[in-house]
């Protein structure tokens, strides 16, 4: 007779797969609309650049590094949003659906307040528990960082990364 523990475990395995995968599923969903919504009420002008362009900048620069991140994960500027790349560019933070939310927690550690960042963070949170540690270190990190959820990054395009990065 085996014994019950071999027997639960990847039932186990299976149900925690499973759930994980939804919370995924329902997560990013959340943050499709958010973000949709966002773009429609954030102010602010469009920069009106590519990735492309952005790579013709200066090997050292912001703007270069910001195109380095885009094409890595083939994405190209969100009007309005080009910031949030920027804010990733700097903090280091992935965009995994955890690392996302920890990049929340880092903003609102450094000083940005906002909606989506609030909810960002309620989400994580309630739903990822098992993140619990990494987001209150970037919570500390936020708040342990000169802060530069303010900056205006188009005027910085072309200023040196390090610029930034020992501020961050």
């Amino acid at each position: 007779m085996k014994n019950s523990k071999t027997i639960f475990l990847p039932i186990n395995f299976e149900i925690q797969s499973t759930l994980q995968y939804l919370r995924e599923l329902f997560v990013g969903f959340g943050f499709n609309v958010s973000s949709v919504l966002y773009v429609f009420f954030k102010k602010g002008n469009p920069w009106h650049i590519h990735t492309r362009q952005l790579l013709s900048y200066p090997s050292e620069s912001l703007g270069y590094h910001l195109g380095c991140f885009l094409l890595q994960h083939k994405f190209e500027p969100q009007p309005r949003c080009e910031d949030h790349d920027v804010f990733h560019v700097l903090t280091g933070f992935k965009v995994d659906t955890a690392q996302e939310i920890a990049m929340q927690f880092w903003l609102w550690g450094n000083g940005k307040r906002s909606p989506f960042v609030a909810l960002a963070m309620l989400v994580g949170m309630i739903l990822y528990l098992d993140q619990y540690a990494n987001f209150t270190t970037a919570l500390a990190n936020g708040k342990n960082t000169a802060p530069i959820h303010h900056i205006d990054f188009k005027q910085c395009l072309s200023s040196p990364i390090s610029k930034f990065k020992t501020q961050s």
